[in-house]
């Protein structure tokens, strides 16, 4: 298989990405405005996550295995759109899910019976109990790396964060529209994206990190690391 994810594909890709993005007129932000920098690097980590999602799949064959990441990458793509055309609320459920699915990856990952039973129609395990499981893991206490559990607590307390607005605790986090004309909300969308971006980056990280048999070329651990501040980028990828 040819390598499609290095630099100038990624720049392709975002070239196409903005164009599918802002084809509609009911948007009043573009890709060349102030809001171009940091959509950039949401686009980057998107970039970054369908190779991950990728290379599960090339690497695994049963559905516990990549599933979910699947539907993290479908997820971000739904996002985005969520985004721009103004519905800030919708888009903060799809992060829940996002974070929240990155949590069910981790653990049915190794759990293909608790998967079954998931589709048999047993419950979730409370995301509380799968932030511990990932800090707990063997492969994750073997790394002796601060920042998964660093970032495993930030994704969290985000999480925690977007449960206010999916269970409206509080006029903060109510959408309280009357009118059709009153859905869509006024919000600063490059803070809410660099917001999104540092939980995006914190996933990223964490799933490199847990999945150490994973093996990228030269050009794809670049294509990972420079997505990520400079003393970070060599214990991500050793």
């Amino acid at each position: 298989m040819s390598n499609v994810f290095e630099s100038q594909s990624l720049n392709n890709d975002f070239v196409e990405f903005s164009k599918e993005l802002f084809k509609t007129n009911s948007f009043k932000y573009s890709a060349d405005g102030p809001v171009g920098p940091v959509l950039k690097s949401y686009h980057r980590l998107v970039y970054v996550l369908a190779l991950i999602e990728l290379k599960l799949e090339l690497t695994w064959t049963e559905d516990h295995q990549f599933i979910f990441a699947n539907e993290i990458l479908s997820d971000l793509l739904s996002n985005s759109v969520q985004i721009f055309q103004g519905f800030q609320n919708v888009s903060q459920i799809l992060l829940r899910r996002i974070i929240e699915n990155f949590y069910h990856h981790i653990f049915f990952f190794e759990h293909p019976v608790e998967y079954e039973l998931l589709n048999l129609g047993n419950d979730y395990i409370p995301v509380a109990d799968l932030r511990d499981y990932y800090n707990s893991h063997p492969v994750i206490r073997a790394l002796k790396d601060p920042k998964t559990f660093e970032f495993n607590a930030a994704i969290y307390s985000h999480y925690q964060e977007l449960c206010r607005v999916v269970h409206s605790k509080g006029e903060t986090f109510m959408g309280l529209a009357r009118t059709l004309d009153q859905i869509k909300q006024d919000f600063d969308v490059s803070q809410y994206l660099a917001q999104s971006n540092q939980s995006l980056r914190s996933v990223i990280y964490l799933l490199v990190r847990f999945h150490r048999e994973l093996t990228f070329t030269a050009v794809e651990k670049n294509l990972i690391s420079l997505s990520f501040p400079k003393p970070l980028r060599a214990t991500l990828m050793a």
